[in-house]
């Protein structure tokens, strides 16, 4: 017997997003474009629970049905994503997503190699951050990942400004205008 899917309910899924609509203008604005298909997203502690709570929903749990092993098991997962503070440092982490196009993707993919490790914070001091880059272990071998976490460790007091990148493939310079609340929000 196949197991039921979850029935799906227009009007509670709108239910849904317009509950998180709050959350996910704030997400938008710690999102940098860097080309298209190409960004970088903030993330915080509020997008790492909502990650948890929409893997749960796709698969018809919820943070209260679950028990504690395997809720503990799901934020498990995403725990590279997660903002850390120790006394007064900061360590911050961004999703990296090369959503390219399918034709080129594979070349496209090979002038970006290298392009994650630096892509730097530009910090309120013009010093700049190089990230610790997380390729994952799934996907071909040595093949640059279409999703990558960045993790960026902050001084003391210090704000990020801009988003740098000096790669061949892909140069320029960004802002969010949250960018610089980042650390607040993590």
């Amino acid at each position: 017997m196949d197991a039921l899917l979850p029935f799906f309910d227009p009007a509670v899924e709108r239910s849904r997003f317009e509950a998180r609509a709050s959350f996910l203008r704030i997400q938008e604005a710690l999102r940098v474009q860097l080309a298209p298909g190409i960004f970088l997203q903030a993330e915080t502690r509020a997008s790492v629970e909502d990650q948890v709570r929409e893997t749960l929903q796709a698969e018809g749990k919820s943070l209260e049905s679950v028990g504690p092993e395997e809720l503990e098991e799901v934020r498990a997962s995403f725990a590279m994503l997660s903002p850390r503070r120790d006394s007064d440092r900061i360590s911050l982490a961004a999703t990296l997503m090369l959503g390219l196009e399918e034709s080129g993707r594979e070349a496209r993919l090979e002038a970006l190699r290298g392009f994650p490790e630096q892509l730097q914070l530009e910090l309120e001091d013009g010093s700049r951050l190089v990230p610790c880059v997380d390729r994952g272990s799934a996907g071909v071998e040595d093949r640059l990942p279409t999703v990558l976490a960045l993790r960026y460790d902050l001084p003391p007091g210090a704000a990020p400004v801009a988003v740098l990148s000096g790669h061949p493939a892909l140069q320029g310079r960004w802002t969010s205008r949250l960018l610089k609340d980042w650390p607040l929000l993590a």
